[in-house]
This record gives C-alpha cells, sequence and structure tokens, in this order.
C-alpha cells in the first residue's frame, strides 16, 4: 500500500488539508478537493488537476 506524501505549507508549517476549494475562470467556477493550509489558505494544485480537470473548462470557456 502507497503511503501519501505529506505536504508542509512553507509559510506556517502546518500540514496541509484536503479541502474543498472553489475555482474560477472567466465567469465560470467549479469546486474541487485540493490540499490546502488550514491556517492561511494556500493551496497545492497536483499537475493531474491543472493538465486534466482545469485545462478542459479552459479549453470550454475559450472557445465560447
Amino acid at each position: 500500500m502507497e503511503e501519501k506524501q505529506r505536504l508542509i505549507c512553507d509559510k506556517c508549517k502546518v500540514e496541509l488539508a484536503e479541502l474543498e476549494v472553489q475555482f474560477s475562470y472567466l465567469g465560470k467556477s467549479f469546486r474541487h478537493k485540493v490540499s490546502r493550509c488550514p491556517q492561511c489558505g494556500q493551496v497545492c494544485l497536483p499537475e493531474e488537476l491543472v493538465s486534466g480537470r482545469m485545462s478542459e473548462v479552459e479549453s470550454m470557456m475559450e472557445d465560447k
């Protein structure tokens, strides 16, 4: 069983938590769970999300 990597906020020195975050682009928004600092709100976006879901939404919005 693969252990999930712990991410630590560089600013607050606390472990990031999986929290739902709202993203907005060109007036449209969607929610997704990402690693986020529970103190300062800094998020860590995994490459799969950026090149996957966010890229799809960006393409759909720019085509309209």
